[in-house]
C-alpha cells in the first residue's frame, strides 16, 4: 500500500479538451464511475467516507498561522489524484494562471502592467468555503452526470462537506466547482474593458472602469455565489500606485520584488556570509538561498547574476 503522503504526479502534458469532452460527462451509472476510475464495488463505498481515509494535522503557513490541513491517504489518494488528472485535462479559460503550463502568479501579476487602476482581492477559505453542494452542481449540471454519480463524486471529493484543503485535487475541483461565479466576474469585467485574472483564490481586475461602484459589483458576485471575499486584502489600487498582485510589485512597466522579499533575501545573505567558509553550515544554507534567488529571478532578472556568485564562490579554506 502506498504511503499516505505519498506524491502522485499530474500529468500536465496530457492533451486538453473541451469540458464535453470529458470522461465525466453524461456519466450515468455507477458500473461506469467504478470502471474510470479503476476501481472495485467495495472500493467505491469505502471511498465515500471521510474517516480512515484522511489524515489531519496542523501546519503553519508564511504568515505565521497554523491552518488544519486534511490530506487523502492510501487509497483515496490514488483516487483524488485520477480524478485530478481526469478534470485538468478540460481546457481552461484565458484568465485563469493557476494549475496551467507556462503560467504562474508572475504571468498572472504581468497581464496588468501598465499606469492602470487595480483592483485586487481574494475568496475567504476558499476550499473549505467550496462546498459538497457546490461539488455535486459541478458534476450534476456543468459535466451533467446522472444525481446518483454526482452524489457518490461529491462524497469522495470532499472532506466533513467541503473540499480539502491538502489534495491534489483541491485546485482544479475548486475552481470548476465556483465555475459560475468566475464567469459572471469575467462577463461583468469584459463589458467594462477589465482585464481579469485569477490564480487560484486570488482576484484581480484592471481597468479605467475599476473604482468603488465596480468593487460593490464584484462583492456582489462573489457573495451571491456562496463566497466571501476576504476583507483585509481587497484593495483598490490608483494608477500610479505601487501595486502588489499574486507576491509580485508593479510599477508602470515594470515588475519588482517586494520589500518583503528583499528583506528575505537580505536575511538569507547575511546567514550564508556569517558562515560560508565553514562547508557544513554553508551546504545547509545555500541551497533555500539560491531556491529563493532562482524563484524571484523571473520577477527581478538580476538576481540570477546573485544566484551565479554565490555558486561559483570558493571557501577560503580551498584557496
Amino acid at each position: 500500500m502506498r504511503n499516505s503522503r505519498s506524491k502522485l504526479k499530474i500529468n500536465s502534458n496530457s492533451k486538453k479538451h473541451s469540458i464535453n469532452q470529458s470522461p465525466f460527462f453524461k456519466l450515468k451509472t455507477k458500473k461506469k464511475l467504478i470502471e474510470l476510475l479503476g476501481l472495485a464495488s467495495s472500493e467505491l463505498s469505502i471511498a465515500k467516507k471521510d474517516i480512515g481515509n484522511y489524515v489531519v494535522f496542523e501546519q503553519m503557513g508564511n504568515n505565521g498561522k497554523s491552518r488544519t490541513i486534511q490530506h487523502p491517504k492510501d487509497k483515496q489518494n490514488e483516487i483524488h489524484n485520477r480524478i485530478a488528472n481526469l478534470l485538468t485535462r478540460i481546457e481552461l479559460p484565458e484568465y485563469l494562471h493557476s494549475g496551467r503550463k507556462k503560467h504562474s502568479h508572475i504571468t498572472n501579476a504581468t497581464q496588468h502592467l501598465g499606469s492602470k487602476k487595480v483592483l485586487t482581492t481574494d475568496i475567504r477559505s476558499f476550499f473549505q468555503s467550496t462546498t459538497k453542494k457546490m461539488v455535486f452542481n459541478f458534476f450534476n449540471r456543468k459535466l451533467l452526470c446522472s444525481p446518483d454519480v454526482s452524489h457518490i463524486l461529491s462524497c469522495i471529493c470532499t472532506f466533513n462537506g467541503h473540499i480539502p484543503t491538502g489534495s491534489q485535487l483541491s485546485m482544479p475541483l475548486a475552481f470548476w466547482a465556483n465555475i459560475d461565479m468566475f464567469e459572471r466576474l469575467e462577463n461583468l469585467s469584459s463589458s467594462l474593458n477589465v482585464d481579469m485574472t485569477v490564480y487560484v483564490d486570488d482576484l484581480t481586475f484592471s481597468g479605467e472602469q475599476v473604482n468603488r461602484r465596480f468593487l460593490s459589483l464584484i462583492k456582489k458576485i462573489i457573495i451571491s455565489s456562496g463566497q466571501v471575499p476576504h476583507p483585509l486584502k481587497t484593495k483598490l489600487f490608483k494608477k500610479n500606485d505601487l501595486k502588489i498582485i499574486t507576491g509580485v510589485a508593479l510599477k508602470e512597466d515594470k515588475t519588482l520584488i517586494t520589500n518583503k522579499q528583499h528583506m528575505l533575501i537580505y536575511q538569507s545573505f547575511e546567514s550564508w556570509k556569517g558562515c560560508r567558509d565553514e562547508p557544513l553550515i554553508a551546504s545547509y544554507l545555500m541551497p533555500k538561498l539560491l531556491g529563493r534567488l532562482n524563484a524571484l529571478s523571473g520577477i527581478d532578472p538580476k538576481l540570477k547574476d546573485k544566484a551565479k556568485s554565490l555558486i561559483n564562490y570558493k571557501p577560503a579554506s580551498s584557496l
